[in-house]
């Protein structure tokens, strides 16, 4: 169709060459009615519809220390991914250390607590003996003693006792906040606890296997990338599949300026780049809401479509590159024009319309477009010439 539109433009070129002079250098277009549909490029690669996932396990980010080589043929419990230990081995150790330190504060808690406790019975025995000893020789006969000297008597009961109950409460205070020290201890270890089991299990699973026998296959990210040696990935994220090759499927992108009218159902025809002689008829199956970029550092954005691809006799293999032509509307025959020949101004779409030897504007409504021409439902008939540049003097 393309090839049938250039030669379209060739013939009226030679048209304006046998014109007037002064339109001549001026390229034209002769409007007719021809068939008019949207068909959107595309481009992208194979991928299974089905399939098993290999994920990371653990609930820590780890380093990929080796991969399995990509696209060849895996055995159930075969090796496929192997993480990086030395990370782990310094965390765990790091934790183990920080428990023993804990562990070295509790006792050192304890014994201080048992050496307070000694101390204040210690204390206590020392005023119980002076207790006895005041009541032994305490005397308070005025005909022995004088006032001064009862008083002093009573004054050391009374402080003895003071002293006592203080003894007492100050028991209950170091069994109190020897007891507050140690739960703070133990919250602390319980979590440093907490991380070393969770780097025992992370390096107990420094190894992915295989759940099946088949094909592996890197899952790339949103950005593009497959993993690769060196990269940290995160608990869960999906490493490899291993895909069902019965049942395939395309995943296509489209530049976002060019997705028109796309939606669930069209047509699409896929090109293999390595047999351009094959070709796969599908249908759309999703359209993803915006666009985004999948290639880091290319601020381009694209569509991503999923196109549902029925059996075929070629052996199609994931990650495999297409070419994909998108029939967004069926070829109907309809009034258009070069897309170069619309001009907008204040809103409004016109064209120069060629009358006689001159061109004046002629405001024209579009509908439809395509990647190369525009639907014209109302401004021009089928015969009139248009410029597809604008004349000079206009």
């Amino acid at each position: 169709m393309i090839k049938a539109f250039s030669c379209c433009f060739t013939a009226m070129f030679l048209l304006g060459a046998c014109a007037d002079p002064e339109v001549a250098t001026i390229p034209t277009f002769e409007v007719t009615s021809r068939p008019f549909a949207i068909v959107i490029p595309a481009f992208g690669e194979l991928e299974s519809a089905e399939a098993q996932n290999i994920s990371a396990p653990g609930r820590r980010p780890m380093m990929i220390d080796w991969l399995a080589e990509e696209n060849t043929r895996v055995t159930k419990g075969q090796v496929v991914a192997r993480f990086d230990a030395e990370l782990l081995l310094l965390d765990s150790r790091e934790e183990e250390l920080e428990m023993m330190l804990l562990d070295k504060d509790l006792h050192k808690t304890y014994a201080e607590k048992i050496k307070q406790e000694n101390e204040l019975n210690s204390e206590e025995v020392f005023v119980g003996k002076e207790f006895n000893f005041v009541d032994t020789f305490a005397i308070d006969d005025m005909r022995l003693y004088s006032k001064i000297e009862i008083i002093d008597t009573l004054s050391n009961r009374d402080y003895l006792g003071a002293k006592e109950e203080f003894i007492d409460w100050k028991q209950d205070s170091i069994g109190e906040r020897n007891q507050s020290s140690v739960q703070i201890l133990d919250i602390r270890k319980q979590g440093h606890e907490a991380k070393y089991v969770q780097h025992q299990e992370a390096l107990s699973q420094l190894e992915i296997y295989a759940p099946y026998d088949g094909l592996l296959v890197y899952e790339k990210n949103f950005r593009g990338d497959k993993p690769s040696i060196g990269q940290t990935v995160f608990p869960g994220s999906t490493i490899a599949k291993i895909p069902n090759l019965e049942k395939m499927q395309a995943k296509i992108f489209v530049l976002d300026k060019d997705a028109i009218g796309l939606k669930d159902g069209q047509e699409v025809e896929l090109t293999l780049e390595a047999l351009p002689e094959h070709t796969l008829l599908g249908h759309l199956t999703s359209v993803s809401g915006y666009s985004r970029t999948i290639k880091r550092g290319n601020p381009t954005k694209y569509f991503e479509l999923t196109v549902a691809i029925p059996s075929s006799d070629i052996k199609l293999q994931p990650a495999q590159k297409v070419v994909a032509h998108i029939k967004a509307s069926e070829a109907v025959d309809k009034i258009t024009i070069p897309l170069q020949a619309i001009f907008n101004e204040k809103g409004e779409n016109f064209v120069y319309l060629q009358q006689g030897s001159d061109f004046v504007k002629q405001v024209v409504a579009t509908a439809e477009k395509n990647l190369h021409f525009v639907e014209i439902v109302a401004g021009l008939s089928a015969g009139d010439v248009i410029a597809l540049s604008v004349p000079a003097g206009v």
